[in-house]
């Protein structure tokens, strides 16, 4: 018995140094994965002790309040998807996809009919510098680079961090912004990171599962401080 309690104590140590070593090196842990992986840390890491959503706040309040306005958008949902996407930071930074730079390569090649609205036509000119950038996703709503093509935008016009904003919000309410119009933000949280509006099983088909929850909870948060800040 006294054996299985030492042996119990002995890994919980280990995992509790093994935690705090990561916590220590997290940003050099995450510069080996950003190599690896192409992720695009930002320049400028949350302030210690500053919440997400006061971080984000901070950055991107006053632009997205703009822009819900010109596009009709609620301004909390916008917020709410700033922090699911890029946890509020400023620069956002990026994410290479590999797997839809294969699908752009078959595009290409002429092997597969389209991937959405970009076709072998659209990629006659584009090498594979070119096929990476429409494969990486930009800005504070981590908008596909693939997907300037429906907007007659340029991953260029993506890559600048402000035009990235504008683009990606003008992208939702092209795409889904029947969903918010009608108050169904379940399915909009769920079409922005899947194409698919939220499923009937109640199983939601997002990289994570709280993503559409943790998403409605922002909102909540936001509407409530908006409401507090009115006169």
């Amino acid at each position: 018995m006294k054996r299985k309690v030492v042996k119990r104590l002995s890994i919980i140590g280990i995992l509790f140094i093994i935690g705090y070593v990561g916590y220590l090196y997290r940003y050099e842990i995450m510069g080996s994965y950003r190599d690896k992986f192409g992720w695009d840390l930002p320049e400028n890491p949350r302030p210690e002790g500053m919440s997400t959503i006061d971080w984000a706040e901070m950055n991107y309040s006053k632009q997205m309040k703009e822009l819900a306005k010109e596009y009709d958008v609620p301004y909390s949902y916008l917020m709410a998807l700033v922090i699911l996407e890029c946890g509020g930071d400023k620069p956002a930074g990026r994410r290479f996809e590999k797997h839809i730079k294969k699908k752009l390569e078959k595009v290409k090649m002429g092997t597969v009919n389209r991937l959405e609205n970009v076709r072998a036509s659209h990629l006659n000119n584009c090498d594979d510098g070119c096929l990476e950038n429409l494969a990486t996703s930009w800005g504070p709503f981590q908008l596909m680079g693939y997907k300037a093509v429906a907007l007659d935008a340029t991953v260029a016009q993506l890559r600048h961090e402000e035009k990235a904003a504008e683009i990606g919000v003008k992208w939702i309410a092209k795409e889904y912004g029947h969903f918010l119009r009608k108050k169904k933000f379940k399915d909009a949280f769920h079409y922005h990171n899947t194409g698919q509006r939220f499923p009937l099983s109640g199983r939601p088909k997002t990289h994570s599962p709280y993503y559409v929850s943790d998403g409605l909870r922002y909102m909540k948060e936001f509407d409530k401080r908006e409401k507090n800040n009115r006169p």
